[in-house]
């Protein structure tokens, strides 16, 4: 049966059922027309959902909405969640700098298992298939936005992907639902607006462009799956490794692979790792810096939401650098799980021995003697030695009992006597 024949509780529950989660159930609501008709057919299947409202501070309404996404969720009986973001523009457009604003929450927000419900529809999959169409996107990129797809630990579902918004504006009404009408879909400066406004009506006219823009990215999802075996393939052959950010491959595998594969290996990986296809040009101007750069070079160039890097001749993907306040002082007993600012955690080993422990970052000028060793030296030069890299070096935890430094993360301990193992490592890596 066509999605457009079938009922939304129907097309909701078989999603639901085809991808279970098995962590936490969340679904993005912003209030609109879209979100609010999911988050109803989600309280009438009686499913336990968190609801998160991510407040952009865009728009001067954008404390209403706030108000009146949580007095729903409120009389929904479903928990509420808000979250403040600030959108850079100075990467790109103000929908693409929006939404990576979004996802960084996401991804700092959703733990391994969990689920989070949005709900673009098949309206939405025909603007982004043009969008990226007149950006030059290759057949990953013009897939589209998939049904499922994963991001970190956790994964992201769409299940009214095969809906039109007719369908959604009929079930709303027929509810007598309540929604929020964002004064910014009507600016056409914005590329989404203009095409929805003034280019696609004009084509739907000739053609029945959701029908036919939903056969070419399946078509196009087969073609791009193809391009990311041939990708997994060839991240194997460069010793693809998972980091303790993020993930790595060498350097010198990637040279020897045609520019073709080599760039069809960054757009698998990003997309492995929960990245965004990137355009054309600035996968490119990645590449080039990653493979041009003299010596040991380092870089950090953001594509698809993530940050590319270099080190040791090793190309990095990682998640983007929270900018947390490192300033502070953490106690901690040893003996449970210590969230740090950004996104770290630090662990006990099973032989980790309990106590009053003080844990800090680096403030400049720290001293360290690892155990084994008669003198002290400079933690700068010690990470060094450690090939710890550069970006993680102002995050490593620094341990502390009774004034003095025992450990340095999990690096290495400091001074004799004391037994056992640390963990330290980042909630949200590739997955």
């Amino acid at each position: 049966m066509p999605a457009s024949d079938a009922k939304l509780p129907d097309i909701v529950r078989a999603a639901l059922q085809s991808h279970p989660a098995s962590g936490r159930l969340w679904l993005g609501y912003s209030g609109g027309l879209d979100s609010t008709v999911l988050l109803h057919l989600i309280a009438a299947l009686g499913t336990e959902v968190r609801v998160l409202h991510i407040h952009h501070g865009i728009s001067p309404n954008a404390d209403d909405w706030r108000r009146h996404c949580e007095a729903e969720a409120g009389r929904l009986g479903m928990p509420f969640r808000c979250e403040s973001v600030s959108v850079n523009t100075a990467g790109g457009g103000l929908e693409q700098a929006a939404r990576a604003a979004r996802y960084q929450v996401f991804e700092e927000l959703l733990q391994p298992g969990d689920q989070l419900l949005l709900a673009q529809h098949g309206d939405d999959q025909v603007e982004t298939f043009f969008l990226r169409l007149l950006r030059g996107a290759g057949a990953l990129g013009l897939a589209a936005m998939a049904g499922s797809r994963s991001l970190g630990g956790a994964t992201v579902l769409r299940p009214l992907l095969g809906v039109g918004r007719p369908q959604l504006e009929a079930y709303a009404r027929e509810q007598r639902l309540q929604w929020i009408e964002d004064e910014s879909n009507e600016d056409q400066s914005l590329d989404r607006n203009y095409l929805r406004a003034a280019v696609l009506p004009l084509l739907r006219e000739r053609w029945p462009l959701r029908e036919r823009v939903g056969r070419a990215v399946d078509n196009l999802r087969e073609a791009a799956e193809l391009l990311q075996d041939l990708g997994n393939a060839d991240l194997n052959s460069c010793d693809r490794r998972r980091e303790r950010f993020g993930e790595s491959v060498a350097l010198g595998a990637l040279r020897e692979l045609p520019e073709r594969r080599r760039k069809n290996l960054l757009r698998s990986w990003l997309a492995k790792c929960g990245g965004d296809m990137p355009e054309a040009a600035h996968l490119e101007q990645a590449l080039n810096q990653a493979l041009q750069a003299a010596g040991d070079s380092q870089m950090a160039v953001s594509l698809g939401g993530l940050v590319v890097r270099r080190f040791r001749q090793r190309l990095y993907i990682t998640p983007p650098l929270s900018a947390a306040d490192l300033t502070g002082e953490w106690r901690w007993n040893g003996a449970g799980t210590l969230a740090l600012p950004g996104g770290w955690v630090l662990e006990p080993g099973p032989d980790w021995p309990t106590g009053h422990y003080q844990v800090r970052f680096r403030r400049g000028g720290e001293r360290a003697r690892p155990a084994g060793r008669k003198h002290s030296q400079t933690l700068k030069k010690l990470l060094q030695e450690q090939a710890l890299e550069p970006w993680l070096r102002d995050l490593v935890p620094l341990v502390h009992r009774g004034g003095e430094l025992v450990a340095v993360g999990d690096i290495f301990l400091c001074g004799e006597g004391l037994a056992g193992t640390l963990k330290w490592r980042y909630g949200g890596a590739c997955e």
